[in-house]
């Protein structure tokens, strides 16, 4: 993860162009004096990825900033081979003394990607939360940032006719499939027993999708009529 922090850094410094950053790799001269590091520092940015809770120091950080009460911003590494993981494997390798106050607190977490237009919205949530914990904006909740080169929200439609089966042996489906209506009203969504005319089939994951033995026949008939 250090190219990532790296990375984060020279990013955020450009965004924010009078930001101290302290990262350990570049500007730690004294490892016994870690802690005074954390109390002349704002705001900590724990990077999570494997073996990060393995490490004595980044647990020093850890526990020095809770006892601080300094704020927290999680980055979760998402690329395996970088060493990435699902937030339940992150958060297993944590002692199970600090889970709560890492990841129970609601503290400002964003995903890092290898992909630019992704890596902007991780950097503005990172930037946001860093200056609302500054002197000029502790009265406000949130900011409309903007950030150069950033993808811009707009509304998104369908160009051709598209229905969605949600099939009723699949718990959770047609709750998902509402959720999708509320927000492309031009979508069509079925619940029928059958496929019938829809365009695609809505295949909602979890560990118990598969105890209706009627979905994996639906699936397979699906993929075959594709």
């Amino acid at each position: 993860g250090q190219d990532a922090v790296g990375n984060i850094k020279s990013e955020l410094q450009l965004l924010l162009p009078d930001i101290k950053i302290f990262l350990d790799v570049d500007d730690l001269k004294d490892i016994g004096a870690l802690e005074d590091y954390i109390q002349r520092s704002q705001v900590i940015l724990f990077f999570l990825s494997r073996g990060y809770f393995r490490s004595q120091n980044c647990l020093r950080e850890i526990r020095s900033s809770l006892e601080q009460s300094k704020p927290i911003v999680l980055v979760q590494e998402a690329d395996p081979d970088k060493g990435g993981g699902t937030l339940q494997a992150l958060r297993a390798e944590c002692p199970e003394d600090l889970q709560p106050d890492i990841f129970e607190k609601d503290w400002p977490l964003t995903i890092w990607y290898r992909i630019e237009e992704f890596q902007l919205v991780s950097l503005k949530i990172i930037a946001e939360a860093l200056l609302l914990c500054s002197p000029n904006y502790l009265d406000k909740t949130s900011l409309p940032l903007k950030v150069t080169g950033e993808l811009q929200i707009k509304a998104l439609g369908f160009s051709t006719f598209a229905k969605v089966w949600a099939s009723p042996a699949n718990a959770g489906a047609k709750e998902l499939a509402e959720e999708l209506v509320t927000a492309y009203p031009s979508l069509n969504v079925s619940t029928a027993e059958e496929a019938g005319d829809a365009t695609h089939m809505l295949l909602y994951l979890n560990e118990d999708s598969f105890s209706d033995e009627r979905l994996a026949e639906q699936v397979q008939q699906a993929r075959e009529d594709k």
